[in-house]
Formats: structure tokens, sequence, C-alpha cells
């Protein structure tokens, strides 16, 4: 579930649209990085995801936080994502998690 959220991006290494509109998204960038959450991604994650997708996700996202899951650099960099890998992917993890299931 985590990489479908990537859905739209999967690939877009190889796509001249995307790699021109997402070369110099830095996610390690407190600002970008939240930007392209919110903007980006919530919308995909909640016009696309079913309820039990949600669920399953949270979970992951919670095996990610709690470092029972561990996503290294390569599964992300393999996804060829027309974006940087960021350098804590599991800040990331953590940051994607708050905007889309906020208490």
């Amino acid at each position: 579930m985590f990489f479908y959220l990537f859905n739209n991006f999967i690939g877009g290494a190889d796509d001249d649209y995307l790699s021109e509109n997402y070369s110099n998204l830095d996610l390690n960038n407190e600002d970008s990085k939240m930007i392209f959450i919110q903007s980006i991604l919530k919308p995909f994650f909640e016009s696309k995801f079913s309820t039990n997708q949600k669920k399953e996700l949270l979970l992951f996202l919670d095996d990610v936080s709690s470092e029972k899951i561990k996503i290294k650099e390569y599964d992300f960099e393999n996804q060829l994502f027309p974006f940087e890998t960021p350098n804590d992917i599991q800040d990331f993890c953590n940051s994607i998690k708050r905007v889309l299931y906020p208490d």
C-alpha cells in the first residue's frame, strides 16, 4: 500500500514531464515535503484508497514508526521516482502519517 500512494510517480524518472516538474522537489526540506504530501499525496489517498486500504496503510506506517519495518533506500529508489529519495525515509513516513491520519 505504501508504494501505491506514489502510483502516479512510479517510473517517473523516465517520464520527461514528471522529471521536469518534480526534479527540484526536495523531500529533505520540511516545507517542500509537507506541501507535496498535502497537495499531491493526500488528494490521491482520499480519492483512490478504499477504507480497507487506508487501514492497511496506517498499520504499515505504524510499523515503520515503531521500526518493526524499515524501508530501505534501494526499495525507494527502485521505484524510479522523478525526485530524490529523502535522506530519512522513516521521518518521511512519519510526516505522511501525520498528514493522512491527523488525530
